[in-house]
């Protein structure tokens, strides 16, 4: 174990007086789990592009509770306004701006655990090493589950379009950098409808850690929509895991924009359960510097009919590196599945470096399925062309990678929020060197 994973053991909190059983037990798996393997490193072949050797040397200490009160002025403006908004710091709900619509419930995640909301039990617990003995634990989920209490549920009744929800995350500002652990419950019933929006860009120069799980349970018919923005800071880290559950004609869309963050790390798992069930995992990257971003996602088709369509475009110039490593499983009796991959992205550096490795597995019939990927360079005919109506040489690269990117944020079912990203993407667009 790495010197940074016994410290970050040994602060671990006591689980005496912690109630109800299960939660108790659930924390004490995740504490055993995080003591007897740690935080990942290069030896697993998931992480074996993605070292942590920046958290390392960061002398990380982990929160345990607000470490200052906090303000708004600690959060960006966000992007979009929305029918409900949450800031969170350090993982805990600090204001709420909006009122809750009919049908739309949502409660700081110790308040859902002391009120014993239905069906909350079964999702926490639904984690794969939390459910099965002797199931592969993943170091940061482990550390996660052992600190359990900071975070929101977030449930939508039968029927309900709840409308627009926006997270806007922030840490705080110390001379030590921390690491927060949160989880966020979803919990969609039959036909319900949700956008849920977060935003990470803390202002100042922080080089806190956020390790956050989502956990999301769609019933039959359900529909989620998932953005994930985020502009940190170049000192920033930022782990998170999304585990999407799927019932029968659900429909999970997400798209994840990383345009910051000095070590990235995105887990996306969507297990389609239910006949006809649907997922669309979107993403754009853009890197420069020495920044990292590594995003693996996962879909597992497990009854028929079911539709998956991952579509990533991603750009590195500097000393930038983007990991990508998708995964689909059709298991046995998903008959009539159709699965599509495609990532292509833009080296903009001789130094840019770009992994990206597409996984199909298919053990059914009459199953539809292509991947693709791609690592280049800008089509150089296509540069000439735009300067040769005028443009400079930099304008006109920025158009043409811009536009790479857009292809992702034209998807947003709201055009002004997919505007609003596009002008961001090309705020911070690498140049080529």
């Amino acid at each position: 174990m790495s010197e940074l994973s016994a410290k970050l053991a040994e602060a671990l909190p006591s689980n005496s007086g912690v109630q109800p059983q299960w939660l108790k037990e659930l924390r004490e798996t995740g504490a055993e789990q995080f003591r007897t393997i740690g935080l990942p490193t290069r030896k697993s072949e998931a992480w074996k592009y993605t070292g942590l050797g920046t958290l390392g040397q960061a002398d990380v200490r982990m929160v345990s509770g607000f470490t200052k009160p906090g303000s708004d002025e600690s959060h960006p403006l966000p992007l979009v306004e929305a029918t409900l908004q949450f800031k969170l710091l350090d993982g805990k709900l600090l204001a709420q701006n909006g009122d809750s619509p009919a049908g739309l419930t949502v409660l700081p995640l110790a308040d859902a655990l002391d009120a014993g909301v239905d069906g909350l039990q079964d999702l926490l617990q639904s984690l794969p090493e939390t459910k099965t003995k002797g199931a592969p634990a993943n170091g940061f989920s482990a550390l996660n589950s052992a600190t359990l209490e900071s975070g929101l549920m977030i449930h939508v009744a039968n029927g309900v379009d709840a409308g627009k929800l926006s997270l806007l995350w922030s840490t705080s500002q110390d001379e030590t950098p921390l690491l927060f652990n949160s989880r966020i419950c979803v919990m969609l019933e039959k036909g319900a409808k949700l956008e849920l929006l977060e935003q990470f860009e803390s202002t100042g120069e922080h080089a806190n850690t956020s390790n956050i799980i989502l956990q999301a349970e769609l019933g039959d018919g359900a529909q989620l929509q998932h953005i994930r923005f985020q502009q940190e800071t170049e000192n920033a880290v930022l782990i998170t895991r999304t585990e999407v559950s799927q019932q029968a004609d659900s429909e999970y869309a997400y798209f994840g924009f990383d345009l910051g963050g000095g070590l990235v790390r995105h887990d996306l798992h969507a297990s389609l359960l239910g006949s006809g069930a649907k997922s669309a995992i979107n993403g754009a990257y853009l890197l420069d510097g020495s920044r990292h971003v590594d995003n693996h996602t996962r879909v597992d088709h497990i009854a028929p009919g079911g539709l998956s369509d991952q579509y990533f475009r991603g750009v590195a110039g500097g000393r930038g590196r983007a990991v990508f490593n998708t995964a689909v499983c059709v298991h046995p009796g998903a008959d009539e599945t159709e699965a599509r991959q495609s990532n292509a992205n833009i080296l903009l550096s001789a130094r840019a470096e770009i992994d990206t490795k597409p996984e199909l597995e298919i053990y059914a019939d009459e199953v539809v399925a292509s991947h693709g990927a791609t690592v280049g360079q800008l089509d150089e005919l296509a540069v000439f062309y735009l300067r040769s109506r005028g443009l400079g040489e930099q304008e006109a690269r920025q158009m043409l990678t811009t536009a790479f990117c857009q292809s992702v944020s034209d998807k947003l079912s709201d055009p002004v929020l997919g505007a609003v990203i596009s002008q961001r993407m090309m705020d911070v667009m690498p140049q080529a060197e």
